[in-house]
């Protein structure tokens, strides 16, 4: 019997919102495509799944669709406006990239309720469509863009680094899914890595650990800091 009452983890929040995601977009969920898209391997999927099923939040079986219930579609709408009002928050008011704006709002949509969901979606929509907010939206254009990150601390995300520069690993984000992944892989602080380029398939980097090279997807990387070794 599934328990519904049982808590809900970002990281099973992320399956859900991506079975909601692919559903849409193609009417039905695989355990392949919940994996190519979240960029795991398949037992984590199988894990995932089992655990969402347990909640009541989809029925899940082997060989066949993932589909979400009554309450797993409900949960996955209410994830998804939330990653929606961060991700246009910060794109369209803070002129972030998308793209980086797209992978903040992943890690903010679990920790923001309702409440603030809703205000900020009022003052987005304020800023954006209100006639006296036409000095303020010209002001954001202007000004955001011109704001980066200070460089006095030395620490840039390892996607940043040029090809052929080694540098330091100095800090790894928390918010890196598979953080433990990379450990065992040597990914840790006092690493010495060298990017040595874009890998030929994917959305990937090749770096240089010791003597291993390595490939990482590009968003993992932007959670990864060096500092360059001159």
């Amino acid at each position: 019997m599934a328990k519904t009452d049982l808590p809900i983890s970002s990281s099973l929040e992320d399956y859900l919102e991506a079975i909601a995601e692919i559903i849409e977009e193609h009417e039905h969920a695989h355990t392949k495509s919940i994996a190519l898209k979240l960029g795991v391997s398949m037992p984590s999927v199988t894990n995932a799944l089992q655990a969402l099923a347990g909640r009541g939040l989809i029925i899940y079986q082997s060989h066949a669709p993932v589909q979400l219930t009554d309450t797993g579609a409900a949960k996955a709408a209410v994830i998804r406006r939330r990653h929606q009002a961060m991700r246009r928050f910060l794109a369209q008011l803070l002129k972030v990239d998308p793209t980086e704006a797209d992978a903040a709002a992943c890690r903010i949509e679990h920790v923001i309720g309702e409440p603030i969901t809703s205000r900020m979606t009022a003052l987005i929509e304020a800023v954006e469509e209100r006639e006296d907010c036409a000095g303020l939206r010209a002001y954001l254009a202007e000004t955001m863009p011109l704001i980066q990150p200070s460089s006095a601390n030395g620490l840039i995300s390892l996607d940043k680094l040029e090809k052929n520069h080694q540098a330091e690993l100095v800090y790894i984000s928390e918010s890196l899914r598979g953080i433990k992944k990379f450990a065992d892989m040597g990914i840790v602080p006092g690493a010495i890595v060298q990017y040595e380029g874009t890998a030929p398939f994917g959305d990937l980097i090749r770096i240089k650990l010791m003597d291993t090279q390595l490939s990482l997807r590009t968003g993992d990387a932007k959670y990864i800091w060096v500092r360059i070794i001159e």
